[in-house]
């Protein structure tokens, strides 16, 4: 009933066949394979460089505050205190030489006033 034609009894004949090939050469391909290695992939950091920047030095002007400096340079205040020793923010003389913190390349950026939806 189900295989009426020579159509059928072909397609049976050369599915069966070629399982029983497959069979026969998955066993043979495991005899005579040549072992399997394994290689090991080094993945190698190239070093970065750092490139020197000479400080910036800035001399004191009559009228100047160390407020106004740092607000003129985006400068934090307080570390530019500290590179320079200074102890009391209000007392910086003119001629002063003053040494600015370097650059870290971070800018700061204002956070999102976008509510999530």
């Amino acid at each position: 009933m189900l295989l009426k034609g020579r159509l059928q009894w072909s397609l049976l004949a050369i599915t069966i066949t070629s399982g029983i090939l497959s069979l026969v050469f998955a066993q043979r391909g495991d005899e005579s394979s040549p072992p399997t290695t394994t290689a090991v992939a080094v993945t190698t950091v190239p070093p970065t460089t750092t490139i020197y920047v000479a400080p910036v030095r800035y001399i004191v002007q009559s009228g100047d505050s160390l407020f106004a400096i740092a607000s003129k340079y985006m400068l934090d205040m307080k570390a530019l205190m500290e590179m320079n020793g200074i102890t009391n923010s209000d007392h910086v003389e003119a001629g002063q030489e003053l040494i600015f913190p370097p650059a870290t390349g971070f800018v700061p950026v204002a956070p999102s006033t976008t509510m999530k939806p």
